[in-house]
């Protein structure tokens, strides 16, 4: 006989399952912050390919929570239209409600095939519906990162188009989309390419500058097999300039030594200091550091590896996100235990070592400009209604108000 404790969890798991919802580990998924949420989607649960993942699931930034624990909550209407990994997602800087998907490996949800007919989808934060937006002339690209200026434009570097998991292309060329128009196009640029690259991290700077650190590259394109690839220097950065639209290289020259790696993460701090994590050498090999900070302030980039490196877990294909003073990692493949990672882990900025307890920050958004015109315009019409109302006042009682005095003259 089921006793009564069990039966009223049963009930508890019928009414509200997503108070239990345990993910499933994966690595080469997606993460962004939207509404003080931070949403993973897609992934790869294990090494076969035909095991991706479709669904939503969130952690809710604006309540406390232990790192240890499963704070993890499902968004059951938000199923993805097909299963991805190695892709990459942004949150449009022209409506905040709207996220984009763009590239990577996928497979139809029912066919299991390979699907690359819509190289972009949408989401919809409000309605929490993924749409196909028509986008002419997108290339199907894995193995990629994009980053978005705040007039709507994404910037995506070269990629690979691998035709199975041995043989592929990677690519050179700077991709564009704009999001306003849904024009998709490709940049005329002839001087000082860089090498054909994936698997590396990009971050865009408040000057426009988009720093790309790590992946393999190889200057013929194809390749039949992975081990023609080399892995981009940390020495040598890529950078591009989205105001000129050229592209440049700067050698690091001090600071610390940071070892190639792929399938890391890098967030941008409110200071200027890009914090890569993690990532894999050649042959599935642990390089070092696990953690390393890039100054950006400096003329001369340069590289210094903070006290706490080591004390974190060895992770690569996992994400890394910044929000108030922690940047969240999570899944990913944990090079320590051999195993896909389902712990998320906690990074305090403000001193560079791991925490286990999340706060939520106070998070003040930046002061609109529709917000200056709309005080403006409000705090005028105040001020001319208060005017009007003395104006009449006045006009009204300044020939009433007489005080007598006996013995002399009235005084107005």
């Amino acid at each position: 006989m089921l006793s009564y404790s069990l039966i009223i969890f049963c009930i508890t798991l019928l009414i509200n399952p997503i108070l239990c919802y345990i993910p499933e580990t994966r690595i080469g998924h997606n993460s962004v912050i939207i509404h003080n949420q931070l949403l993973v989607f897609g992934g790869r649960k294990n090494e076969s390919v035909d095991t991706s993942t479709y669904e939503m699931l969130y952690l809710d930034l604006t309540k406390p929570f232990d790192s240890k624990s499963n704070p993890w909550e499902l968004l059951k209407e938000g199923y993805l239209p097909v299963y991805t990994y190695f892709s990459t997602s942004i949150v449009s800087t022209l409506d905040d409600d709207i996220i984009y998907l763009i590239g990577g490996y996928r497979l139809n949800i029912t066919t299991n095939e390979y699907e690359n007919s819509n190289v972009v989808y949408m989401y919809n934060y409000s309605t929490i519906k993924w749409t196909t937006p028509e986008v002419d002339n997108a290339t199907p690209r894995q193995e990629i990162t994009g980053v978005t200026d705040n007039k709507g434009t994404v910037y995506i570097f070269g990629g690979n188009n691998m035709t199975n998991f041995t043989m592929g292309t990677l690519y050179n060329d700077m991709q564009i989309f704009n999001v306003s128009t849904m024009i998709w196009s490709k940049l005329s640029i002839n001087h000082n390419l860089p090498s054909p690259s994936c698997a590396y991290t990009a971050t865009i700077l408040k000057n426009g500058i988009i720093v790309y650190l790590g992946g393999v590259e190889n200057d013929k394109g194809n390749y039949i097999s992975r081990s023609e690839v080399t892995f981009s220097s940390m020495k040598t950065i890529r950078l591009f300039d989205t105001l000129k639209t050229e592209w440049l290289q700067m050698n690091v020259t001090g600071g610390d030594d940071i070892a190639p790696r792929v399938f890391h993460s890098s967030v941008l701090t409110t200071d200027g200091h890009i914090i890569l994590f993690g990532g894999v050498g050649g042959k599935n090999t642990a390089i070092g550091p696990k953690l390393a900070i890039l100054d950006t302030n400096k003329d001369i980039y340069e590289w210094r590896i903070p006290s706490s490196s080591d004390s974190s877990p060895y992770l690569y294909a996992h994400t890394a996100n910044l929000y108030g003073n922690y940047m969240i990692v999570t899944f990913g493949y944990d090079m320590d235990n051999k195993d896909r990672n389902s712990q998320i882990y906690l990074l305090d900025v403000t001193h560079y070592t791991w925490v286990t307890t999340y706060t939520p920050p106070i998070i003040t958004k930046p002061f609109s400009k529709a917000l200056a015109i709309g005080l403006g315009v409000g705090g005028g019409i105040f001020l001319a209604t208060l005017i009007s109302i003395g104006v009449r006042f006045f006009k009204r009682h300044r020939h009433t108000s007489i005080l007598k005095i006996p013995g002399s003259a009235s005084i107005i």
